[in-house]
């Protein structure tokens, strides 16, 4: 300070350190503004949230589908219209197609259009067995028809869970793919249960206690391994001992498309039975619509 300068009066000292109100306005405007953007951020809806990242990754999925020349199948089908009712979009391959499952290579062929409509004929009444809010929840939303499908260089009959999709190699006879169908179908919701497959302790309780089960479906791809069969205690085919996952959906299967058989079954097979009052109890979660009147209609046919 210059040392002529006088200093300043109490008065005018208190004015200059008192802040204005405009002064405090900006201040706290600054401190809050931030704050609710952050408020809103965690106030935001996770429901919401994963809906719209899950959106977004299934057309991502789609762009990709079509870009390896898979693609929607048009015209005026009933059984593409009723598989749209359901939220299951068909797609069908127009040429060879290369798509990556983890560390594993797909590949399919086209198919004929008989071949398709033959399958849709099979496979749409079948899942028009499920109420719509079912496949929602169990986040299947397209059906992939081919020929020639293969892992790397396995044949294979179908593949589930291929991010949100399902695909089928319809060059099987109808009453496969009937059955087929019902398999897959569970291992779409047994995963939307919990987001796993290969972990459940009360279902394991459910066999004799020495059992073990095998290495896995990949492992076990024998011809005739998934024919139902009642030499098995416990099971319903030999595939069914593969894995628990697997186990789980065959018996599913055999419920939904060979009930007499069934019905026989469970009547001498304490171990069965058990498993499927399980299973009723495990998909029933997923729709309100799944319920004893459904069942009633699957073991009447």
């Amino acid at each position: 300070m210059h040392q002529d300068a006088e200093p300043l009066a109490p008065h005018f000292r208190e004015r200059l350190l008192r802040p204005s109100f405009m002064t405090v306005t900006v201040a706290l405007a600054l401190l809050v503004t931030p704050s609710v953007g952050f408020l809103s951020t965690q106030l935001r809806d996770p429901i919401a949230e994963r809906a719209r990242w899950a959106e977004e990754a299934d057309l991502a999925l789609r762009a990709d589908l079509l870009a390896q020349g898979l693609a929607p199948v048009r015209g005026k089908s009933p059984a593409v219209a009723r598989l749209a009712e359901l939220g299951i979009e068909v797609f069908a391959p127009e040429r060879v197609f290369h798509l990556e499952s983890g560390r594993a290579q797909l590949q399919g062929a086209p198919i004929s259009d008989g071949n398709r409509e033959r399958a849709l004929a099979t496979l749409a009444p079948e899942l028009g067995r499920y109420p719509a809010q079912f496949f929602s929840r169990a986040r299947l939303r397209r059906l992939l028809l081919c020929s020639s499908l293969h892992e790397d260089s396995e044949a294979i009959p179908s593949l589930p869970n291929y991010r949100g999709s399902l695909l089928l190699d319809v060059d099987a006879d109808a009453s496969y793919l009937r059955r087929l169908v019902h398999h897959e179908v569970f291992h779409f919701a047994d995963y939307a249960d919990d987001d796993q497959l290969s972990h459940d302790p009360a279902w394991l309780a459910l066999n004799d206690r020495d059992f073990v089960y095998g290495s896995g479906g990949r492992f076990l791809r024998e011809p005739g391994v998934g024919r139902f069969t009642d030499q098995i205690p416990g099971f319903v085919s030999r595939y069914a001992t593969a894995a628990l996952e697997e186990d789980k959906a065959e018996t599913f299967a055999m419920r939904m498309s060979a009930p007499e058989k069934f019905a026989e079954l469970i009547a001498e097979d304490a171990i069965v039975r058990a498993k499927s009052a399980a299973l009723e109890t495990q998909i029933r979660k997923l729709s309100a619509r799944i319920d004893a009147r459904f069942f009633a209609s699957v073991d009447s046919r």
